[in-house]
């Protein structure tokens, strides 16, 4: 299992500490204010997993080298995505992070949601929008899918079943975000993933599914600001319905198209 999260995990970590308690040091110089560093908080991450992704395609490779030379998987890459399953994909992360939200609020009492929530409005105050999609959707869900299952997934999938797999790495995901309203949030997406990422058999499925959590979870709030408070309820409900039917859908139609064996 250790081979699984090192060395890549290891360095996305080592990465963000480093460079989070680099900016800390040059704030505490310039006279910084906790205010200062929340809000440098989203680029600073950026950078990191900017940094992350060169070695995460080097040691994912080397991984694809070893399984088809080990017989795990065939030589010819994994099947391609239709600008429909692209498309299916965006919308199931979506739905997944609606639905996992939901379970979080049911355990809110527990979680302290309220917290995780302030301190999150307190770094992406003032930030542009467009910069929280760039960072957020798009560049932070494509360095964490290279670790998280390109990497520290597969790997383990290596040696056990899909299901162990999927769970273990998806702990490791949550544990990742190091506060507990995520570490739940994040594990439950990290299973799901791994999951749909094993009956895809394309690696850019995963990324997809993220993108699609991280953007639907900037988008949806500032939708839900302009919906009439008289059609707030009724307009939540119905959105819900139909990403509940998109999920069941779609999951079902990849399940009856998935490759007989292991792909990646």
């Amino acid at each position: 299992m250790w081979r699984a999260v090192y060395p890549c995990g290891i360095h996305f970590l080592i990465s963000q500490v480093i460079a989070n308690t680099a900016l800390a040091v040059i704030l505490y110089w310039m006279g910084g204010t906790v205010e200062d560093f929340a809000s440098y908080t989203i680029f600073l991450t950026g950078i990191s997993a900017l940094l992350t992704m060169l070695p995460c395609v080097y040691f994912y490779k080397k991984d694809r080298t070893a399984r088809v030379l080990g017989g795990l998987i065939p030589e010819k890459p994994g099947r391609k995505l239709t600008p429909g399953t692209v498309l299916l994909l965006l919308l199931l992360g979506a739905a997944c992070s609606v639905f996992a939200n939901i379970l979080v609020a049911m355990l809110q009492n527990i979680l302290n949601v309220q917290a995780y929530q302030e301190n999150m409005e307190q770094i992406m105050s003032g930030k542009s929008f467009f910069m929280l999609i760039f960072w957020m959707g798009i560049i932070a869900p494509v360095a964490e899918e290279m670790v998280f299952r390109w990497l520290i997934y597969l790997r383990l999938r290596d040696h056990m079943k899909m299901a162990a797999a999927a769970v273990i790495s998806g702990v490791f995901f949550g544990i990742y975000h190091m506060n507990l309203v995520q570490a739940v949030y994040a594990g439950i997406l990290g299973i799901v993933f791994a999951y749909i990422l094993e009956l895809t058999g394309n690696l850019w499925s995963s990324v997809l599914l993220h993108m699609g959590a991280n953007i639907w979870s900037l988008v949806m709030p500032e939708l839900l600001v302009r919906i009439p408070e008289e059609n707030y309820v009724m307009v939540v409900l119905t959105m819900e319905a139909v990403l509940l039917v998109v999920f069941t859908v779609g999951v079902r139609h990849l399940k009856r198209n998935a490759a007989k064996t292991r792909m990646i």
